[in-house]
């Protein structure tokens, strides 16, 4: 346990706040009583909070949840520094490429320094991944997921509709993508681990998830 220091990077879900629906009603009654104990109703968005996405989400044959093997959400990472992005301007190829040296196989993180605006008004203002960069990490670098602080990869209301996310979960691509991360300035180095596991729930497009970064000894900054 002394090899590496865990990071949380989940924004905390406040039901009756979210964005997207969130809410809790207790069933029974406290464990204080002779025969109580609590449970919970959960209604919920499943793009809620700090969040993954699959293919499902655009594709009615796609996959789900449950249709990925854990290893999925689970490996290197590498963060790429993008916060001088003003709104609605363009991470181009050449941006990327500058960023860091992203490896076949890689979990890449868009560090926009976003993660403040959640759950204010403008928790939708972003820049936007090109097309061309993407297709670069998905179908060249073949990137296992790719995840951001921002609330999505496209220009909000653009006049395509997320081109990004139709390259990412076409069939036999099935790139998952994680939204609204937080605390990556938290991480010391560019080079992490990365945990963010969804539920396994079948017929599921998206779901919460306790996303986590992993700083370990040893690993390339």
């Amino acid at each position: 346990m002394n090899s590496f220091r865990i990071i949380d990077l989940t924004h905390r879900l406040l039901p009756g706040e979210e964005q997207y629906t969130v809410e809790i009603k207790q069933r029974g009654k406290p464990r204080e009583t002779p025969t109580g104990d609590i449970m919970h109703d959960v209604a919920m968005w499943s793009h809620s909070g700090t969040h993954v996405e699959v293919s499902l989400h655009f594709y009615a044959n796609g996959k789900d949840t449950s249709d990925f093997p854990p290893d999925t959400f689970v490996g290197p990472a590498i963060r790429l520094d993008f916060r001088h992005k003003q709104v609605n301007e363009a991470i181009t190829l050449a941006d990327v490429q500058a960023a860091g040296d992203v490896q076949p196989g890689d979990i890449v993180i868009l560090w926009e320094g976003r993660d403040h605006q959640y759950r204010t008004k403008d928790s939708h203002a972003r820049p936007y991944l090109t097309e061309e960069a993407a297709e670069w990490l998905v179908l060249e670098q073949k990137i296992k997921l790719l995840g951001t602080d921002a609330s999505g990869f496209e220009v909000r209301g653009g006049t395509k509709d997320h081109p990004n996310h139709h390259l990412f979960f076409k069939q036999g691509i099935d790139v998952p993508v994680v939204e609204c991360l937080c605390n990556l300035d938290q991480i010391p180095g560019a080079r992490f681990f990365f945990v963010g596991m969804p539920l396994p729930v079948k017929g599921l497009d998206a779901s919460p998830i306790r996303a986590i970064a992993l700083e370990m000894a040893g690993l390339p900054q």
